[in-house]
């Protein structure tokens, strides 16, 4: 399911590639129109629903409209700062859009005449817009300013580091490396994920480098950098996830959600993607 998954991602990628620009109410976008529409109308709604759920105590009414206005200005901001949309109306929205969710929070509040979690409830808005939203804009940032096989090879370096710890960890695994957050994951299996990590940046390298990616406009880089911005991602990309764990183990839950058998939600599968964002876009784009 895993492999699929990442199948998906990569061909999102591909046909990313092959729509460069989208003309919408008389005005072009571009390029990265087709991730960026994927992710505002798939991805964010589906995240928000599951991180609601986490970040909700039982009992309590979710918010999950809330935090997707806060997931989506969050990409919004990135996005709008850094010219990628036109900042005299996005970037205003993008910062509004956390305030709005926190004030309708405490409205909210008001209405229910229920005074206790409105600091709780306004916390996780803002930390949905600066844990999901703002790393989500740094890929969409990413392919905007690279191309889309600089974006598939980043995304294979992260997830890569998840395979090779899932199976090190069941093949050798013997030393937990945080027992108490994420009783599965261990010292051994995160070597192994490292080391598979790097090698599929070397590849992804080489793959850069060669005649038929030069012809796609792809910058070739050095087999040694692709190795250690890969090492790099995979680790950043192991603490996403227990970041989200320490979500999950909150609120007493396995997994983020059930719409992937075997896998969780969709969350499971973007954390260690999230964290990495922002790192993947100074070390490939600047």
């Amino acid at each position: 399911m895993g492999a699929l998954l990442i199948a998906f991602l990569l061909a999102l990628v591909a046909v990313d590639a092959m729509v460069p620009s989208l003309e919408l109410g008389g005005s072009s976008f571009g390029p990265g129109v087709v991730l960026a529409l994927v992710t505002w109308l798939l991805f964010t709604p589906i995240l928000a629903l599951e991180f609601s759920a986490m970040v909700t105590p039982r009992g309590e009414a979710r918010r999950a409209l809330l935090h997707w206005i806060a997931i989506g200005g969050g990409t919004l901001l990135v996005l709008s700062t850094a010219g990628a949309l036109p900042q005299a109306v996005a970037a205003p929205v993008a910062l509004t859009a956390p305030f709005a969710a926190a004030c309708i929070s405490g409205l909210l509040h008001v209405i229910s005449r229920h005074n206790d979690g409105f600091a709780r409830a306004s916390g996780s808005v803002l930390l949905g817009f600066a844990l999901i939203g703002v790393p989500l804009g740094f890929w969409l940032l990413l392919r905007r300013d690279t191309d889309p096989w600089t974006l598939a090879g980043a995304i294979l370096c992260v997830k890569s580091a998840d395979i090779g710890s899932y199976f090190s960890g069941i093949a050798i695994g013997r030393h937990k490396l945080c027992p108490w957050l994420s009783p599965g994951k261990t010292w051994e299996g995160f070597a192994g994920g490292v080391v598979l990590s790097a090698l599929v940046g070397v590849a992804v390298s080489l793959l850069s480098g060669s005649d038929a990616a030069a012809r796609q406009g792809v910058a070739a880089i050095d087999p040694v950098r692709g190795a250690w911005i890969a090492v790099l991602l995979g680790m950043i990309g192991t603490l996403g996830d227990l970041l989200e764990s320490l979500l999950k183990r909150g609120a007493g839950m396995k997994d983020s959600g059930r719409l992937l058998p075997g896998m969780g939600g969709l969350y499971d599968v973007f954390d260690s993607l999230l964290l990495a964002g922002p790192v993947a876009w100074w070390l490939l784009a600047r």
